[in-house]
């Protein structure tokens, strides 16, 4: 890999070469496939798709001059394997931006954006392949690796930077939700019921939404809406008030199947017993419990203290349960939708579960969603 001296130590005019190279040309060499992109996005977006073609020889051209100058650079500081060592360093530089910009979008380990990012990762991974081809090296006369070493450490560094992205993706999704659980200024409604779990948070317009799903099928009979206790206490929250019977309901409230509600179009898990919980800011609580119900294909029942909201056409046999809402104490409204397709009778079940939270249960809550 290196030339070496009478004593068999490494040249230092070899070993400068390799981390100029690697500290300086891979950098450099990394800005250019993201340069390319955001010209051929430029003129892709201004219609101009034929003329974004012209790029591919201007790529071709450039990796060929960047590989050629890598090359003459380690032959004039008598490397050996010359063109080996400037191919793993160009192509290592090239595909590192390559694969976090569309692969591993979310790791940004550095201040900065694609690429500030992509120059240093590159730096990084170049140096370390190549001083493992250098520690591989050994003396002449003996059989060498070449640069075969470096190649399987740049090809495992490529591969784990999508890893590495998914971890630091689902480590900003749990900042941000212990943020927005924590940083809400006003009262959260929480599910006061065992079988169900909060998985997700996620502020909105006109409150917080909280996810909830069911770790017990929505129909049997221990599921929520069933035989079970509704008022006894689970994970992240508190005991309630015990009540064994829940109020019927008039036949013309729960009238009509449960459909999606308010964000169900979000990709997101969508199975029976699964639910939003929408804590109203005091912004929409102002409109008042009957919110919206004057609108066109919506159409809103009373059943105190809960309001069925069912949105479409036909009339409530006809229109889905969307929503059902409920006015809780110190004048707290919170609204329940379903995600998927969810039974009236367990919709409006968790709908009567509903309390305010108590002090310091967002601890908890937070950690609920966390260890979900």
């Amino acid at each position: 890999m290196l030339t070496r001296t009478p004593t068999g130590r490494p040249r230092a005019a070899a070993v400068g070469a390799i981390l100029i190279l690697c500290l300086a040309g891979a950098p450099l060499m990394s800005l250019f496939p993201v340069a390319l992109w955001e010209v051929t996005r430029g003129l892709v977006l201004n219609g101009l798709g034929l003329e974004a073609m012209l790029i591919a020889p201007v790529a071709v051209g450039g990796m060929l001059l960047m590989f050629l100058a890598g090359a003459y650079w380690l032959h004039w500081a008598r490397v050996t394997h010359p063109a080996s060592c400037a191919g793993l360093v160009t192509g290592t530089a090239l595909a590192t931006p390559v694969v976090m910009g569309f692969l591993a979008p979310a790791l940004r380990p550095f201040p900065g954006g694609l690429y500030v990012n992509s120059a240093v990762v590159s730096a990084l991974a170049a140096t370390v392949a190549m001083s493992v081809c250098v520690l591989f090296s050994r003396r002449a006369g003996l059989r060498q690796p070449g640069i075969l070493p470096g190649v399987a450490v740049a090809a495992a560094a490529l591969l784990v930077l999508p890893l590495a992205s998914e971890h630091m993706r689902d480590r900003s999704t749990e900042q941000r939700s212990l943020a927005q659980i924590q940083d809400f200024g006003y009262p959260i409604a929480v599910l006061d019921h065992p079988s169900w779990v909060p998985v997700r948070v996620h502020e909105v317009h006109g409150g917080l939404r909280m996810t909830y799903v069911s770790g017990q099928d929505p129909d049997s009979p221990d599921s929520p809406g069933g035989t079970e206790d509704p008022g006894t206490s689970g994970p992240g929250v508190a005991p309630g008030t015990g009540d064994d019977t829940l109020p019927a309901l008039p036949a013309h409230v729960t009238a009509g199947a449960a459909g999606p509600g308010v964000g169900s179009e979000n990709p997101e898990e969508v199975r029976p017993g699964t639910l939003h919980v929408l804590s109203w800011t005091p912004e929409r609580k102002a409109e008042g419990i009957r919110s919206g119900c004057d609108f066109p294909g919506v159409e809103c029942s009373e059943a105190e203290p809960l309001v069925a909201v069912h949105r479409g056409v036909g009339g409530q046999a006809g229109a889905r349960l969307s929503e059902v809402r409920s006015q809780l104490e110190d004048d707290v409204i919170a609204s329940v939708h379903p995600v998927g397709t969810v039974s009236p009778d367990l919709l409006f079940a968790v709908a009567q579960t509903l309390r305010v939270e108590h002090p310091g249960e967002r601890s908890l809550l937070a950690e609920t969603i966390l260890h979900s």
